[in-house]
């Protein structure tokens, strides 16, 4: 009882100094508002890929990964979400690991935050790809060792019929992945930044600290992953909005996401596992 009493304490804590640090310093916002705005230059690019000129582009690989049908209103809708986590996940790797390795150093007050990311940007890149590499094919392969083994001629699984596998259950699990994973490299971006970590020493030290704190890394990272579940469940159901409301909504959805994931959980959770890291590092 004391130990999760001990973990509630941390948690708590960890808010306070967050909130307390971000009213102090408003400049830990700046690197997030910039990839956000990013994110929308990217999401206005794929809501507009059906059209003339970027149809030349975007037209080619849409054809052949999801058919011609995409490329017309309001099915284009349908591969809205997708092609929109897509983007994310490529400008997370891309840009963002450098705008979270600057808000760290913001956040511990370095002097020239955005040099000194650039200055470990290839660390930074590397850390990012692998550990968004990693839960991208960990939940394609989930996904199709499920539908081949249902196309095997399978009816259930632990007597749960297909429909549900392939759909909410799988839909919970890659939700899972996405904490745990988030959560083991979480502190591995913040050994770069405030302890000059390399590439490697700063993974294990990562998955470390994730072992210590483990309960509290997954509430600092999961707590705020769980905001974004009703856009999840949105886009799960989006055939379902734009028939009993109209194809557009999904673009709304979309860019509420964007604001909800890039201003508000990436904003906390680096935020506060950064002051957890550093707290640490004090002691």
């Amino acid at each position: 009882m004391s130990v999760k009493k001990s973990g509630f304490g941390i948690i708590k804590n960890t808010y306070l100094s967050s909130f307390k640090s971000l009213l102090e310093n408003p400049g830990i916002f700046l690197p997030f508002l910039l990839f956000a705005l990013a994110e929308f230059a990217a999401l206005l690019l794929i809501f507009n890929s059906p059209r003339v000129p970027l149809i030349k582009i975007f037209g080619p690989p849409i054809r052949t990964f999801w058919g011609e049908n995409f490329l017309h209103y309001p099915t284009n809708f349908l591969l809205l979400p997708k092609l929109s986590a897509l983007s994310r996940m490529f400008l997370a790797v891309i840009f963002g690991s450098f705008t979270t390795g600057a808000a760290i150093a913001i956040i511990i007050k370095a002097k020239h935050p955005f040099k000194q990311a650039l200055k470990k940007y290839a660390s930074l890149f590397l850390i990012v790809l692998i550990f968004s590499g990693f839960y991208y094919f960990l939940q394609k392969a989930i996904f199709i060792a499920l539908a081949k083994y249902f196309i095997a001629g399978h009816s259930r699984l632990l007597f749960l019929k297909s429909g549900l596998w392939l759909g909410p259950i799988i839909f919970c699990i890659n939700f899972m992945l996405a904490i745990f994973i988030q959560a083991a490299f979480t502190y591995a971006i913040p050994a770069i930044i405030i302890d000059n970590k390399k590439f490697f020493p700063a993974i294990l030290r990562s998955f470390r600290f994730f072992k210590k704190y483990f309960f509290v890394t997954l509430v600092l990272v999961g707590g705020p992953l769980l905001l974004y579940l009703p856009i999840a469940v949105f886009n799960f159901n989006a055939a379902v909005l734009m028939s009993k409301l109209y194809p557009e909504i999904i673009l709304l959805i979309a860019i509420l996401g964007i604001v909800i994931s890039s201003l508000i959980i990436d904003l906390l959770v680096t935020l506060t596992t950064t002051l957890l890291y550093q707290s640490e590092k004090e002691k």
